[in-house]
């Protein structure tokens, strides 16, 4: 690796340099990589290195935010992925900083190249198991094989320094050369039966022993039957409860597992095989039995967790059906309880979206939660969420039939999301067929749900009017408000006030069905309710701004239209939020219009 970034040091048109380690998973890419970068680092050849996990999409877009919050790049935002993208890129490309990029884990080429640096320095790294990534996108392929029997058993006795003597007998050079060669020099494989080894505090001739007597044709992930017998000698010396925890992590996203996920607010969720989770010093003692086999890691800083992706293969390929069964229920069960629940009242996730994409990769890689769609909407994850509705439809005949009232709030949830994102993708006829059916699932519904009607009634009126249809938009409008009221008869203390939400969705549509003085009165009204409310619903402020803006330019009062596109956008920033969301762009774009429309022709430019 060093021959080949250095090769062209002195040649200022070929100082960016990209190369891709490709291997078969468990060889060590993503350790080469490190502890190339930990080299350079030490020879003080780098001011930045920057690890980013490149496997999906999600993981991807959280590596380039962290990486623009923590170089503390003008402009940077915690949610806003896409202006973080472009940002990194740009300096990336403008730096005097002498940077390496390690992308690990690397799937899809597409998707990638969304994230390839274009400057004309740097170093860029990609671990992969597709040797065809050594040609493109990066200039050079290195393959990552297996170590050769001798290579192999140094290891071996390397991570077993500590359990034998400093001088081998011949005996255990033996030993440890015949391990070796039997798992063809596979560094995951060595690794954890080093961690086998000493767990049992055998010698490296007790384990040769044991190991002979182990059944040698075990089927598994590996052509090498003997992997597969050390991979089941493994698992089979788990516990039952360290088994339960490895379980939850194998239906986990494998990077970033928050220990938080095992400290729910509500103990209750630790019920049956998670109940020793409640005592934290029962927990750590599993966990560090699943550390010391090598099969989980742990970063004490970030009280985080991560497992190879070729352990949680392996794991549930041991499983029997049932307890696999029971290991992705009890990971689903814990990562609902960790995700954010939609507010009833405000029907949003705005103000839960940093805890929204910490566990976020971890939703999608169960692809069976119910709740999480909303900040998916809110963050124009489409093709995510569309993605995780199916998976859900697929899922929900294959649960135990359930009570009529959470039967229904399951399929009118999921109508409901699944309108939104077909209307916000242009697929608005579809759209409204599912946010219909939504609405009439709630409607009949036994016992009536009528804050929830309400919310249905809302998005239906949103879907209708991108057809178009305003008149019909603000029937069920009216319905939504006509829900809550008859909602809050029994529920609230003011029976007579609805939702800011709500009168924005309706002053919205009444603009467009031509009613500016009723559309203009219930915004300002929904305005004076959002100010004044705690926690500051920054978004819907910013969203009725926007509306007033629109009215007030309908009217002909283009510098109050302008006051409101720029209060609407200032709110919108203030937030902490998306400057790359198509909102935000259309605030600037209307500011522009309304000063225009003023003469303000420098202004509007």
């Amino acid at each position: 690796m060093d021959r080949y970034f250095n090769s062209g040091a002195e040649d200022s048109s070929q100082s960016f340099r990209s190369l891709a380690l490709y291997g078969i998973g468990g060889v060590g890419k993503s350790s080469v990589a490190l502890r190339y970068a930990e080299t350079r680092i030490h020879r003080k050849e780098l001011d930045a290195m920057l690890w980013v996990a490149a496997e999906k999409e999600v993981t991807l877009r959280q590596s380039f935010t962290d990486f623009a919050m923590r170089l503390k790049l003008p402009g940077a935002q915690p949610k806003d992925h896409d202006q973080n993208r472009t940002l990194v890129l740009d300096w990336l490309q403008n730096t005097e900083c002498r940077w390496l990029l390690i992308f690990d884990n690397v799937e899809s080429a597409e998707l990638l190249m969304t994230y390839w640096p274009t400057s004309d320095r740097g170093d860029v790294v990609l671990t992969t198991r597709n040797r065809a990534f050594g040609l493109s996108p990066a200039d050079r392929g290195l393959e990552i094989t297996e170590w050769d029997t001798e290579t192999g058993s140094q290891f071996l006795t390397y991570l077993l320094s500590a359990d034998i003597s400093n001088q081998l007998t011949e005996e255990e050079a033996n030993s440890a050369h015949e391990l070796s060669l039997k798992l063809s020099g596979h560094a995951l494989a060595l690794s954890l039966m080093a961690g086998l080894i000493h767990r049992r505090s055998w010698s490296i001739e007790e384990f040769v022993e044991m190991y002979k007597r182990h059944p040698q044709k075990v089927h598994g992930i590996f052509e090498n039957s003997s992997i597969n017998a050390l991979w089941e000698m493994s698992f089979r010396s788990l516990n039952k409860r360290s088994s339960t925890l490895l379980g939850v992590l194998a239906f986990l996203s494998p990077d970033n597992i928050p220990q938080a996920l095992f400290e729910p607010k509500d103990p209750d969720v630790l019920s049956g095989s998670l109940e020793f989770c409640k005592d934290p010093f029962d927990f750590s003692d599993e966990m560090e039995t699943l550390m010391t086999l090598a099969l989980v890691k742990r970063n004490k800083e970030q009280r985080a967790f991560s497992v190879h992706r070729l352990v949680q293969t392996s794991f549930k390929y041991f499983l029997s059906f049932e307890d696999r069964q029971k290991s992705f229920n009890n990971a689903a069960l814990l990562v609902s309880a960790a995700f954010p629940r939609k507010d009833s009242e405000f029907a949003q996730m705005y103000h839960a979206w940093k805890q929204c994409s910490l566990y976020l990769p971890h939703v999608l890689s169960l692809r069976d939660g119910f709740r999480e769609e909303k900040y998916l909407i809110e963050t124009n994850g489409y093709n995510d969420l569309l993605d995780l509705l199916e998976v859900n439809a697929m899922a929900i005949p294959t649960i135990p039939p359930q009570p009529k009232s959470i039967q229904a709030d399951i399929e009118g949830d999921l109508a409901s999301h699944r309108g939104q994102a077909l209307a916000r993708v242009g697929r608005a006829e579809e759209g409204v067929k599912e946010l219909k059916l939504s609405y009439e699932i709630f409607a009949s519904s036994q016992p009536r749900n009528l804050r929830e009607e309400a919310w249905c009634a809302e998005s239906l009126a949103d879907g209708i009017a991108s057809m178009n249809n305003y008149p019909e938009a603000v029937i069920f409008q009216e319905k939504a408000r006509e829900h809550w009221l008859e909602w809050a008869k029994d529920n609230s203390a003011d029976t007579t006030e609805w939702p800011a939400i709500l009168k924005w969705g309706m002053g919205n549509n009444l603009i467009w069905a031509g009613e500016n003085q009723r559309s203009r009165d219930i915004l300002t009204q929904g305005l004076e309710q959002l100010e004044g409310a705690k926690p500051y619903n920054w978004a819907m402020v910013a969203y009725t701004n926007y509306a007033l803006g629109t009215v007030n330019r309908a009217d002909g009062d283009f510098e109050s239209a302008e006051r409101h596109f720029t209060d609407a956008y200032n709110k919108w920033i203030s937030g902490d939020n998306l400057l790359s969301d198509p909102f935000c762009g259309a605030c600037v774009y209307r500011m522009g219009c309304a000063a225009l429309d003023q003469g303000k022709v420098e202004t509007a430019m």
